[in-house]
């Protein structure tokens, strides 16, 4: 979506012309682009080499032409020209799996600080219950008991509540940096770390969401996504070019860095599209049971009350047979069709817009249906990469309006405006705005519209950023009778007290451009361009020898080495690759954990759920867990996870510290594993319930309290002081 895509000559005067680059500032533009025309950062080795035998094409074809000017016929008719070449194998393959356009990554990026933002709040309801000393897994369990072979984790350095809360406080400090773009690149390898140390922290509550969500982190930080739509990419294009007046303002050749142009070509590329097509293709290649087969598996699905939501609960049973048939089957079809869109050659820009809509309305589905963790969401964001600089010129010519096109009246004099302008001109990607220098522009800012009409305060605030990229989702606001008046005032005393010398800032003393970077630094960029290619091939190797040795169809037919190198790489941080989501069957049971404590008052209450234990499962309508808490349940009933049954216990004991009733103290009690089978197909009642006791436990401090005290008098606090 470039400043100078699709401009239109036809709207108000200056607000879409061509841009004259004749003046002496367009012509240091120019000469900077030239000095660094070396290519962008992560294009291939060949790029220059293409551009040299294009170039040298066009010269041949001049000399052909002037061959045939000096060498044509007696009848004076010049021979043929020479059809022009198509593109290369090489051509294709580069821009089939390869590229990305770095609109796309900013884009990525946006949503991928948003889903961490909203996987952290995921998080915060149970995030002392699973992190903390006084969780069901206290650090030194997971130390002296590790759950797996050894993952690394920076949790494990925060023990107290207190330590915790600082924790969420720097990872929320982060994801929103991430968001806006700001020291991006930092803030990727940061989010990496605190999003696999979170997931790698407890394993008992680890799916195939947490991975994909290790995965998606992994290979984005390989990526740029701080080269569009950043306050990075912002802050360099400031310092690249610093605009003095409206001519300044108004000449966008220099907009973008000209050594990242919107081509990204790396080989992250291939990576990524097999990466994702991986988990689709084994998915479904798993999916053998006959449940998939005869099409009833969503049915037994949507009948799991500690993963569905509490809607789905209530609206399943009218759910007809040809509805969860015809699901069933979209699932299949769409878990075998992505493979081929995202690995397919041919007709690639449909094939992956095919590929990114079956994405979407299968993840979507999923993840507003069942409580999968990150699952759902983590792939809705993996799909954004799809997005093609063809679709990025369709959203250009949809979203754009020349209506909105507006010439912006600003005060030379102001710095707090020309700095507004600076700025408003790196955001009007779309180039409807022109810049006009007015010593009595209201406020320091106005706006004229195209039939001439000026306007000023918040009403031209509000044209102005209706006019940039998803203003107009924002500009109404400023419309709003109260907010208008609030924003007009404060425009009007920032200008009047001059708030923008207050702060600091200095209108540039002369316009200028940069200068190209120097040789050094574009040889020491280019060494990291070769390390961050080099790095993500180490890591798709560990990836690939993961999934050899993790997935059923490989492991159960060849013996596959795992050697300790790769086997550290995929497992380290918990990159696996084991890909079998409700395969080779759906789950066709339903259970959970059911604790009967009895108080020091003598009630019956479950700690986890603060009510009466309840053992009806056959007549339950979801029970609203998260998912932290049905696999934490699910997997704690295990007999390999027994040893972390005592810190379980502990959790349960200071049930009364986190209710504040000291009534509440457990002496004693039974934890059951309860279980049932979904209905038939065609039924929708559960049948077979099962109740299973996995262990029984004594509190000796509540005991003994309980016998001090005579039955029927209330429960007293402990008062003595401590020793």
């Amino acid at each position: 979506m470039n400043a100078n895509d699709d401009r239109d000559e036809r709207g108000p005067e200056g607000a879409l012309r061509d841009e004259d680059t004749s003046g002496s500032h367009a012509a240091g533009r120019k000469a900077a682009a030239e000095g660094s025309s070396g290519g962008g950062e992560g294009a291939p080795a060949g790029g220059a080499a293409r551009d040299e035998e294009q170039s040298g094409a066009a010269a041949d074809d001049g000399a052909a032409a002037d061959d045939g000017d000096a060498d044509s016929d007696a009848d004076g008719e010049p021979e043929a020209a020479p059809p022009a070449r198509g593109p290369s194998m090489w051509d294709i393959l580069r821009d089939s799996f390869f590229t990305f356009d770095r609109r796309t990554l900013g884009f990525t990026r946006i949503l991928l600080g948003f889903f961490l933002i909203g996987d952290l709040f995921r998080r915060t309801w149970a995030w002392n219950d699973m992190f903390a000393d006084i969780g069901v897994l206290p650090n030194h369990v997971n130390l002296w008991r590790p759950q797996g072979s050894g993952n690394f984790s920076l949790v494990n350095a925060f023990s107290t509540p207190g330590e915790l809360a600082v924790l969420w406080v720097v990872i929320f400090a982060t994801y929103v940096c991430l968001l806006i773009g700001w020291k991006t690149k930092l803030m990727q390898v940061l989010s990496l770390v605190f999003v696999t140390s979170m997931n790698g922290r407890v394993l008992l509550i680890e799916n195939g969401g947490y991975v994909v969500h290790n995965l998606l982190l992994l290979w984005t930080c390989f990526l740029p996504l701080g080269d569009r739509f950043s306050l990075d990419a912002l802050l360099a294009s400031m310092k690249r070019s610093r605009e003095r007046t409206a001519d300044d303002l108004n000449d966008r050749t220099g907009l973008d860095d000209p050594l990242k142009p919107n081509d990204f070509v790396t080989l992250v590329g291939p990576i990524l599209l097999i990466q994702i097509a991986a988990i689709y293709f084994f998915n479904v290649v798993h999916k053998t049971g006959p449940a998939w087969k005869n099409g009833t598996a969503i049915h037994y699905v949507l009948y799991v009350d500690r993963m569905v939501t509490p809607i789905v609960a209530d609206i399943r049973d009218y759910a007809p047979n040809f509805v969860i048939l015809f699901m069933t089957k979209m699932v299949i079809a769409f878990e075998a069709a992505m493979p081929v869109c995202l690995l397919s050659p041919l007709g690639r820009v449909w094939a992956r817009r095919l590929a990114l809509v079956m994405m979407n309305v299968l993840h979507v589905g999923f993840g507003t249906t069942f409580v999968l963790g990150p699952f759902a969401w983590a792939l809705c964001v993996f799909s954004t990469l799809l997005f093609g600089r063809e679709d990025w010129e369709i959203a250009a010519r949809t979203m754009r309006r020349a209506h909105r096109a507006r010439v912006v009246l600003f005060d030379p004099r102001s710095p707090g405006a020309l700095l507004a302008c600076r700025v408003l001109k790196r955001m009007d990607r779309f180039g409807l705005l022109t810049f006009e220098a007015s010593s009595s522009a209201a406020h320091g800012l106005a706006a004229r519209r195209p039939d001439g009409k000026a306007v000023e305060g918040a009403s031209a605030l509000a044209d102005v950023v209706a006019a940039i990229p998803l203003g107009p989702a924002v500009a109404w606001a400023l419309r709003l009778p109260l907010v208008r008046d609030a924003v007009t005032a404060a425009m009007a005393a920032a200008h009047r007290r001059s708030l923008g010398r207050t702060l600091g800032v200095r209108a540039p003393e002369r316009s200028e451009v940069a200068p190209p970077p120097a040789p050094l630094r574009l040889a020491g960029r280019k060494a990291l361009v070769a390390l961050r290619e080099v790095g993500a091939l180490v890591m798709f190797v560990g990836a690939v020898n993961q999934a050899a040795v993790e997935l059923w169809v490989i492991k159960n037919r060849w013996k596959v080495p795992h050697p300790e190198e790769t086997r550290v790489l995929a497992q380290k941080l918990r990159f696996l690759q084991g890909w079998f989501m409700f395969s080779p069957n759906p789950v066709m049971d339903d259970g959970t954990i059911v604790v009967d404590a009895v108080t020091v008052d003598g009630r019956h209450i479950d700690p986890f759920t603060g009510k009466p234990p309840n053992f009806d499962l056959l007549n339950a309508k979801s029970f609203a867990y998260t998912q932290i808490w049905c696999d934490y349940f699910a997997r704690i009933k295990l007999p390999a996870n027994t040893s972390y049954r005592d810190a379980m216990k502990e959790y349960m004991y200071r049930y009364p510290e986190r209710t504040g009733r000291p009534e509440d103290a457990i002496v004693s009690g039974d934890v059951y594993w309860v279980k049932d089978w979904n209905p038939k197909w065609g039924s929708t009642q559960s049948y077979g319930e099962e109740r299973e006791r996995l262990f029984s436990f004594q509190n000796p401090k509540a005991q003994a309290r309980a016998q001090a005290e005579p039955p029927g008098e209330p429960a007293q606090t402990d008062q003595s002081p401590a020793n």
